[in-house]
């Protein structure tokens, strides 16, 4: 058994931290008011705490859960995912294959964009161009990047025909980034003048601060019962919660694992946790610098206490893996190897490598209290194998531009499988087209490639699932990524807020039937 000692106690350290100051009692104690004994219906407006903010409300032009929290109630897609993983209809009703890379999908009738246009095959053609169009500059293009024509049969029948047979075609119209917009509204600037089909419409945008949204009267499955929806920024998970138990706030995502049983136990709050499809993971530079020598990434690997950040940090928030995709996902391997924590092992790695300690790297992040605390923890086991390692904590857009570029080194990002099919995460990360958008290990193996494109040709799921395991074994050799663990989706919310549903993450926050009582 290894030793576990300094990266524990940092654990421990920043557990009480974090709980430190923490208001304890619930202030949500204000009865409703009432007049002549009758009482007042609750206002139905809910305030909802997201830790960054939206770049843009152009669903086509971002990449990023910022963005579709706030656009998945905005428009909405062909299909979606059920809280049981099922593709369910949304703006399709129905859908048949008519050959081996040709499906129909019938359109829903009577629906109109909230700019009064009508919902038509047109405008499916339109939204799905749209985004694989390299003008648009959308980084979640690859989505789309098989369909080979889309065909408008009459106003409500649409057919999409792919370059070759494509199984995940139908998992991939139900990603956000699919999302049909109004074709008129598309001719001015839908970055801050959204049209779509969605239960609500954009109120006012703060930037920085916060986005209102209010219910659309003309919304096809009816007005939803919540007049307003408040979406604030509030980057500090401990400051969410407090919010959230002062009742400013009544639904916050991410819960921190030393104060989940603490929300249990407030009679007046819920927590709900579940394995959702989020990994967390540790990512390469490999073109360039001290990483893109194969010794030095699995000697990094070794060194990271990966089970003990799952059992010490997380508290019961996550669960260990070695895969890149959690169980949940189609195409996992659920069994996969991994590198064995073994810092003295590490150690002699880099000696036999030449390397000369300390070895000074640079660990970039994002904005979240999760991720700096693995980061620091990264950084604390690190320095035990002679690496320094400084860790830039910065907005996700700073993060963004600090990865994109040639020469940055170690990254730490989080990466949900949207589509719950491996060829999702599969292809963004580790396909060398990818070089400039979601590939910024900037990986490139042949047989990798081969294998996805495979991969995706085939409609044998067994023959996909042979597959999947020979990338993922691969992919262990290489050492593009480290996965770290799976979060597990997490939401807590005040009782007063009821009916809402929330299937693998923030965003696919259903508000359609949710109401305050």
């Amino acid at each position: 058994m290894k030793k576990r000692l300094l990266p524990l106690l940092l654990a421990l350290s920043l557990a009480v931290l974090s709980a430190c100051g923490a208001n304890n009692q619930n202030q949500n104690q204000t009865p409703s008011p009432q007049t002549g004994g009758q009482t007042t219906p609750p206002a139905q407006s809910i305030t909802i705490a997201i830790s960054g903010d939206p770049t843009t409300l152009d669903p086509h032009k971002s990449f990023n859960g910022y963005v579709f929290t706030v656009t998945n109630q905005l428009y909405e897609t062909l299909l979606f995912r059920a809280a049981d993983g099922s593709l369910q209809p949304r703006l399709a009703t129905g859908w048949t294959p008519v050959d081996e890379t040709t499906w129909e999908f019938k359109l829903r009738e009577g629906v109109k964009f909230s700019d009064g246009t009508p919902f038509n095959a047109e405008a499916v053609k339109f939204s799905l161009e749209r985004l694989a169009n390299p003008e648009t500059k959308g980084p979640g293009a690859f989505i789309v990047n098989m369909i080979e024509e889309i065909t408008p049969v009459d106003e409500t029948t649409v057919r999409i025909r792919t370059s070759t047979p494509f199984a995940p075609l139908l998992a991939h119209l139900s990603h956000p980034v699919t999302a049909i917009v109004s074709p008129k509204a598309a001719e001015g600037d839908l970055s801050k003048n959204p049209a779509g089909t969605g239960p609500f419409l954009l109120a006012d945008w703060k930037a920085g601060d916060s986005v209102t949204l209010k219910a659309n009267p003309d919304y096809w499955g009816g007005k939803p019962k919540l007049e307003t929806v408040v979406l604030r920024v509030i980057p500090e998970a401990g400051t969410q919660l407090t919010e959230l138990k002062a009742g400013t706030v009544d639904l916050i995502t991410g819960v921190q694992p030393e104060r989940f049983a603490e929300i249990e136990n407030d009679p007046q709050l819920s927590a709900t946790r579940f394995l959702g499809w989020g990994s967390m993971f540790l990512g390469f530079n490999m073109k360039t610098g001290p990483l893109a020598t194969p010794e030095v990434r699995e000697a990094i690997a070794m060194a990271i206490d990966r089970e003990g950040i799952v059992q010490t940090l997380r508290q019961g928030m996550a669960q260990f893996g070695n895969a890149l995709v959690p169980p949940t996902v189609f195409g996992a391997a659920v069994d996969l190897d991994g590198p064995e924590y073994d810092p003295e092992g590490a150690k002699a790695l880099l000696a036999r490598a030449g390397v000369t300690t300390p070895l000074k790297l640079r660990l970039n992040t994002y904005e979240g209290a999760e991720n700096q605390q693995i980061a620091q923890a990264i950084q604390a086991q690190l320095s035990q194998i002679g690496i320094d390692l400084e860790v830039v904590v910065t907005d996700y857009g700073a993060f963004a531009e600090a990865i994109a570029a040639d020469d940055h080194g170690l990254w730490l990002s989080s990466w949900g499988t949207v589509t719950m099919d491996a060829d999702y995460t599969f292809y963004a990360l580790l396909h060398s087209l990818q070089h400039g958008a979601d590939n910024k290990a900037f990986y490139a193996n042949t047989q990798v490639d081969q294998w996805l494109e495979e991969a995706r040709s085939t409609t044998d799921e067994g023959q996909r699932k042979a597959l999947y395991r020979q990338i993922q074994e691969q992919v262990q050799a290489d050492l593009p990524y480290l996965n770290l663990y799976y979060p597990l989706s997490s939401y807590a919310k005040n009782d007063r807020l009821q009916g809402e549903v929330y299937p693998f993450s923030s965003i696919n926050l259903d508000l359609r039937q949710a109401e305050v009582k």
